[in-house]
Formats: structure tokens, C-alpha cells, sequence
């Protein structure tokens, strides 16, 4: 079904407009979807979800061809790390890999660090507990050799040599 707007695309977007109890019902096509503001949400069978939040809310598939730059986007989706930023929740799979430098710095600033800290499971909690130590260890000893206290960073030695025992 065509655009009932533009007549020119195909249609993906339905639109139902009630105003004192008359019902209007529009088949737009989603450059013609996006230019609307006012109107109730019907998903029709067969169109496919993500591409009618796409429509809805202006994320574009495909780069619109302009001179201006565009900004790169996910080779599968086709979201952009400034779409990501502002829907709070990435297209797909792919996009974790595109945009991992600019995610690494996101995450550190919201979370405050780009590991998870969370709970340890009991049944590998030994494990998880001693490599948590472990690099622990490590970062304090490096920390004191490059402070020169050469006495402390000799027992946190001692106790790095103790867990890679274990």
C-alpha cells in the first residue's frame, strides 16, 4: 500500500486519529510518519517492530544524502552513537562492537568504572575472589614502586605469590 501523504513509498506506518468520536486512519510511509505528532500507536501485523520506533522517533536506517558529513553508524542497523546516547539503548549486537571506545567512556561515567562489581556467585566464588585480589595486588604494588616504598611492595609481592599458589 502506498503512502497516503506522499503517494510515492511504500506505506509502514498506520496512523489512527480519533477527534470527537470521528476516526481517521492514515497509511504513511515513515519520512511522511515523522513529520505527524499527534496520533494513537496501532502496530499492524507483519511490520516489524524496531523499524516502526525507528520511524516514530526518528532514527534513520539509512543516511540521508545531503553534503553535510554524516556520523558513523552501525553497519547493520544503521543507529548512531548520538541516537544511542539520546534512546539510552543500542540497536543491535553489532553496535557494541562500532562504538566500544565511545561506550567504555559512557560507562565509566555513569557507572564509575568499566567493570562490573556486582555480586559473586557462590559457586565460583573462591575463584572470582582471588583474581579480584590478585589484580587488586597488583595495581597497590605497582602503585608502591613507583612511590619507591620498596619494603611495603615487597610483602604485597609476597602475597601475590601466595594466591597464584592457590
Amino acid at each position: 500500500m502506498l503512502c497516503q501523504h506522499c503517494q510515492q513509498r511504500e506505506a509502514k506506518v498506520r496512523l489512527i486519529k480519533t477527534i470527537k468520536g470521528q476516526t481517521e486512519e492514515l497509511n504513511l510511509c515513515e519520512p511522511c510518519s515523522q513529520k505527524i505528532h499527534d496520533f494513537n500507536i496501532f502496530i499492524q501485523p507483519g511490520i516489524i517492530v524496531p523499524d516502526f520506533l525507528q520511524a516514530l522517533f526518528g532514527f534513520m536506517t539509512q543516511p540521508e544524502k545531503s553534503g553535510i558529513p554524516q556520523e558513523e553508524s552501525c553497519p547493520r542497523c544503521g543507529v548512531t552513537f548520538n541516537q544511542i546516547t539520546r534512546a539510552g539503548k543500542l540497536g543491535c549486537s553489532v553496535c557494541y562492537d562500532k562504538f566500544e571506545p565511545q561506550l567504555e567512556s559512557l560507562l565509566r561515567r555513569i557507572h564509575g568504572g568499566g567493570q562490573h562489581v556486582g555480586k559473586i556467585p557462590l559457586r565460583r566464588g573462591v575463584a572470582l575472589k582471588n583474581k579480584l585480589e590478585l589484580r587488586n595486588l597488583k595495581e597497590k604494588l605497582a602503585s608502591l614502586i613507583q612511590q619507591e616504598k620498596f619494603e611495603e611492595a615487597a610483602i604485597i609481592r609476597d602475597q601475590i605469590k601466595q594466591i597464584d599458589l592457590k
